[in-house]
């Protein structure tokens, strides 16, 4: 009986030791199920996170790619404009001088017919050796010129041989190498980098959070690094309940506050309602705005509750952290404006002093019944020890 009452003992303790084998197997199971679905589900809040990046990447490459287009139509616009002017003023200064020059070739061409005229008739004449026809006939000549008002030699006489132009247009020689290294140090313009928040200096509290950070490239001697001088800040937030940055469809969008100026700002009037906030930083300066340093992860710690409607008074309208009534005693009184504008009357604010009051009072009597405990008890131990 007592080797049966062994083997039964040991056959149950080894029975126990493989169920407590089962159950911690489970439990380690279990645990790693767990985990393996919350690891399944911030992958999935991951890869959504990477595809929205994806696409705003998309997004924001046709916007830039967009306005360099624009830029660079506009410079292309404005060198064709100026190349037309500087074309136009040549010309002109071409037709003037080639005016000039065509008026000056006219009155030339006709002073050398006036001259060929008069050399034939010259020569004609002294071909002549009769002195009688040789009279009459320079005679008739000096009656024609009288008639024609002296034009024959006039023009011969009257004609400037300097020209009335050059050829030089040495006024409009051009050298655009300043301009052409000008456009070879074309760039895009600087943006401020992405600030560092200062998690040690963040505070969240009574519906309050206060967010500090450090610009980036501070210690650089120009205070700005390069990275293009900052003009203000922007700080983006929004409530989640999970303790990572990742944001999760459903979850709260970023609420903005801009135009900061300073290296910190505090965030009033929120509802701590979620378990935690995050917090990112960004620097903009005069044309645009940098990136947004890493998110901060700040624990929102309140004490959330909600009025029972059950176990209300009848005449409470009781919703959530809501409460409103009906006025009583109101002459006159609008029954539209009923549930508006809720204001407590001064019989309870009368409670509510009476109820602190009479808190007060167990207190301190709580504080001196175990003040008189203690004394008694030290009391107690003397006599004793005589």
């Amino acid at each position: 009986m007592d080797a049966q009452k062994n083997i039964s003992v040991t056959h149950c303790k080894k029975c126990m030791v493989k169920n407590l084998t089962i159950v911690g197997q489970q439990e380690a199971l279990r645990r790693i199920i767990s985990t393996l679905t919350n690891k399944n589900e911030d992958l999935q809040n991951f890869l959504e996170t990477v595809d929205n990046t994806l696409t705003g990447l998309q997004d924001e490459s046709w916007k830039v790619m967009s306005e360099l287009e624009a830029e660079l139509e506009l410079l292309r616009s404005t060198l064709e404009e100026k190349g037309a002017e500087l074309r136009a003023a040549i010309k002109e200064e071409q037709q003037r001088k080639e005016a000039e020059l065509q008026n000056q070739l006219s009155e030339g061409k006709f002073a050398l017919l006036s001259c060929e005229e008069l050399l034939e008739f010259a020569n004609q004449t002294l071909t002549i050796t009769n002195e009688e026809e040789f009279l009459k006939v320079t005679k008739k000549r000096s009656k024609t010129q009288n008639q024609r008002h002296e034009v024959t030699m006039a023009p011969a006489f009257r004609l400037s041989t300097r020209l009335a132009a050059s050829e030089n247009m040495s006024q409009f020689t051009v050298d655009f190498s300043v301009e052409r290294a000008e456009l070879q140090r074309l760039h895009f313009l600087p943006v401020p980098r992405a600030p560092e928040v200062d998690a040690s200096s963040c505070v969240a509290r009574d519906n309050t959070i206060t967010v500090a950070w450090r610009p980036a490239g501070e210690d650089a001697p120009d205070g700005n690094s390069g990275s293009g001088r900052v003009g203000c800040y922007e700080v983006e937030y929004r409530k989640t309940n999970r303790d990572n940055a990742l944001r999760t469809a459903g979850e709260a969008c970023w609420e903005k506050i801009q135009d900061i100026r300073e290296t910190q700002v505090t965030i009033t009037d929120l509802k701590f309602d979620s378990q935690f906030i995050v917090i990112r930083v960004r620097a903009r300066n005069k044309t645009a705005a940098g990136e947004f340093s890493e998110p901060v992860v700040m624990e929102t710690r309140a004490f959330n509750f909600s009025f029972d409607a059950a176990s209300a008074h009848p005449e409470l309208k009781v919703q959530s952290d809501t409460v409103t009534w009906e006025p009583q005693g109101v002459k006159g009184h609008d029954p539209r404006l009923k549930g508006k504008d809720p204001k407590p009357s001064h019989m309870i604010l009368y409670w509510l002093i009476l109820l602190m009051f009479f808190s007060a009072v167990c207190v301190i009597y709580t504080f001196l019944s175990l003040y008189s405990l203690r004394t008694e008890t030290g009391s107690d131990s003397q006599v004793e020890n005589l």
